[in-house]
C-alpha cells in the first residue's frame, strides 16, 4: 500500500475554533514541533486574510525544516476576474509556501446560492485557479468543499469538479465532509466510487472530515481503507464548531491497529505534541482523550487493578507506543515508580520507599489537583527534583506590586529574597504592566550573583482557569523563557493572578540558574 501522508491544519482550520487563538510565535513553535513529529504538510494559514498570517509565513519560511512542507490556504478565484488578478491567489504565491491548498465548490446549491453563478463558471474557476498556481511552480492540493453533500445531490457534477481539478494539474484532490454530517457507510461508499472514478489518473486522493456527528475519526479511517492516502486533520481535533478529525486518535489507529504505512511519524511523541498544542492554545487538556489523555490508560480499583498486578492486560495497546503510561488510581505503587523514573533521568537512584521520593510524589499529586498540569514541562520536572534532592540557590520571601494607568501604564515591583543564603532586596519600575515589573525585579535580585540572568527573555505568557469555582476560581499562568540558547516554560497557580505570575517567573529564573 502507498505510504499515507498527513496534512496538519491545526494552524489554519484549527484556529477557526471559537476559543482558539495563536500568536505568530505560537505558530512557529508548533511548525517546528509538527516537523519533528513527522508531519508531511503543515497548513500555516490563509495569507490573504490578515497581516499576522503574512508574518507567520515569513517567520516559518526562515526555518530549516526536516521534512514538512509549508502549505498556504485559499480559495478558487472570484467569479468574473482572471486568476492572475485574484488577490487571494496572488497572496498564496507571495507567501513563498511550497504548496497551495485551495477549496472550490462541489455542491450545486452553494454554486447557485453563495457564488451566484453557473455550474460551468464554477468549473472554469477551478481550472483557471489551479493552472495559475501550477504555472508558479507550486504543488497544488484541491479541497472539494462539501464533497459528500454535493455527491449525494448530483454525483455526476461532483465527480466532474474533481476531473476538472485533475486535468488542470492538481497534485491531489481532497474529499471534504465540510458539514461533518456524513455517516460512515455512505462516506465509505462515496469514497469507493470516487477512487474507482479517478483510478489511473496521476493524482493523490485525500480526506478532510469535520466532527459534527462525532464520526470524524471513524469516517477518516473508513476513507483510508477505501483508498485515500492523504489525511487532513488537527491535533486534539480542534476546529470550527465541534472540530476536525483528531490526529491524536486517527494516527495511532491507522499506524498501530490497522498497521498502515506511516513510517515518517515519531508516534511516541504524539502525547507531547498534544500537550504542547493544549499549552499554546491555552486549553485545558481533556484527561479522557483517547490514546494521549491523562486517564487513557488509568485503572481504578477492583478486578481491573488485580488483573493488571497479575500481568493480565486491560489496555487495548501498549501506552508507551503513544508516549503515555499506565496509571493505577488509588495505588501508590505506580506513582512511586514514575517518580523513581524521573529521578533516574537526572542520575538520582532511589528506591520506591525512599522518604524523599514519597514526599515528591505527594507534591506532584497536590499540584495536579490544583491544576498545574506540568506533564510536558521539563523545567518543572527539574525543579521538583531540586526541591527534594537539590540545593536551594534562590528563594522569594515576600513581594509587592503596584500598577497604575495615568497617561500610560506604569508598574513597580519590590522583592525580598535569599540568593545563595544571603538576604537581598530589589525594586523595579517600568513603563508597562506588573508582569514586566516583576520580571525586571527578579533580574535585579539575582544579577550580582548570576550576571547571565540579563540574557533571559520572556517569550510567552498564557493564563487559563485552573480550578473553576466561580469568583473564587484559581488561574494557571504559563510563562515561556529563552536564554543561553535554550527555551523552557514554568507554571504558577493561585487565586491571585499576580501571585501565579510571580511563582512562574521565580521558577523560570530558578531553573535558569540551577540547570
Amino acid at each position: 500500500m502507498q505510504k499515507i501522508r498527513i496534512l496538519d491544519t491545526t494552524l489554519r482550520d484549527g484556529t477557526q475554533g471559537t476559543d482558539i487563538s495563536l500568536t505568530v510565535r505560537d505558530k512557529v513553535e508548533l511548525v517546528k514541533a509538527f516537523d519533528n513529529f513527522g508531519i508531511d504538510y503543515i497548513e500555516l494559514g490563509w495569507p490573504w486574510s490578515n497581516k499576522k498570517e503574512v508574518e507567520a509565513f515569513r517567520e516559518a519560511g526562515a526555518l530549516k525544516l526536516k521534512q514538512a512542507k509549508i502549505v498556504a490556504f485559499g480559495s478558487t478565484k472570484r467569479i468574473g476576474i482572471d486568476a492572475k488578478d485574484d488577490k487571494n491567489l496572488l497572496a498564496i504565491v507571495e507567501s513563498k509556501a511550497a504548496v497551495a491548498c485551495i477549496f472550490g465548490k462541489t455542491w450545486i446549491e452553494h454554486i447557485k446560492k453563495q457564488l451566484k453563478t453557473t455550474e460551468e463558471e464554477n468549473l472554469k474557476a477551478i481550472e483557471d485557479s489551479i493552472k495559475f498556481l501550477k504555472s508558479r511552480n507550486l504543488e497544488v492540493m484541491y479541497d472539494a468543499e462539501h464533497y459528500f453533500d454535493g455527491f449525494k445531490d448530483n454525483s455526476k457534477y461532483a465527480l466532474k469538479t474533481l476531473e476538472c481539478a485533475v486535468n488542470a494539474g492538481a497534485d491531489s484532490v481532497v474529499l471534504c465532509d465540510t458539514n461533518g454530517g456524513t455517516l460512515v457507510d455512505e462516506l465509505g461508499k462515496i469514497t469507493e466510487e470516487t477512487v474507482k472514478f479517478l483510478k489511473g489518473k496521476k493524482v493523490e486522493i485525500g480526506i478532510h472530515c469535520h466532527n459534527d456527528s462525532g464520526l470524524a475519526v471513524a469516517n477518516t479511517v473508513e476513507a483510508v481503507v477505501k483508498g485515500c492516502t492523504l489525511i487532513h486533520g488537527t491535533i486534539n481535533g480542534i476546529g470550527e464548531r465541534t472540530g476536525n478529525v483528531d490526529l491524536c486518535q486517527v494516527l495511532p489507529i491507522l499506524a498501530i491497529k490497522k498497521n498502515m504505512p506511516l513510517p515518517q511519524l515519531k508516534l511516541k511523541d504524539i502525547k507531547k505534541v498534544s500537550e504542547l498544542v493544549n499549552t499554546l492554545t491555552n486549553k485545558k487538556p481533556n484527561n479522557y482523550q483517547p490514546f494521549v489523555g491523562r486517564f487513557a490508560f488509568s485503572h481504578k480499583g477492583g478486578v481491573h487493578v488485580d488483573a493488571m498486578m497479575k500481568g493480565a492486560s486491560y489496555e487495548h495497546i501498549n501506552p508507551a507506543l503513544v508516549g503515555n503510561a499506565t496509571h493505577t488510581i488509588l495505588s501508590e505503587l505506580s506513582g512511586k515508580a514514575n517518580v523513581v523514573g524521573v529521578l533516574k533521568e537526572f542520575g538520582i537512584l532511589v528506591e520506591k520507599d525512599d522518604d524523599k521520593a514519597i514526599a515528591m510524589l505527594n507534591k506532584v499529586e497536590e499540584m495536579e489537583r490544583k491544576g498545574y498540569d506540568i506533564g510536558q514541562l521539563d523545567a518543572e520536572k527539574f525543579l521538583l527534583k531540586e526541591d527534594f534532592f537539590g540545593k536551594e540557590r534562590f528563594k522569594i520571601l515576600s513581594w509587592s506590586s503596584v500598577s497604575e494607568q495615568n497617561n500610560g501604564e506604569r508598574s513597580e515591583c519590590s522583592l525580598v529574597g535569599k540568593v545563595n543564603g544571603k538576604k537581598r532586596e530589589a525594586l523595579a519600575k517600568v513603563e508597562g504592566g506588573p508582569v514586566d515589573a516583576m520580571f525586571h525585579a527578579v533580574i535585579k535580585l539575582l544579577a550580582d550573583n548570576y550576571k547571565d540572568v540579563k540574557k533571559v527573555r520572556l517569550l510567552n505568557y498564557k493564563v487559563r482557569i485552573a480550578e473553576d469555582k466561580g469568583a473564587e476560581s484559581s488561574v494557571r499562568v504559563y510563562i515561556e523563557f529563552s536564554g543561553d540558547g535554550k527555551e523552557w516554560g514554568t507554571v504558577g497557580v493561585s487565586t491571585n493572578i499576580l501571585e501565579a505570575s510571580i511563582e512562574a517567573l521565580y521558577k523560570g529564573f530558578r531553573y535558569f540558574i540551577s540547570s
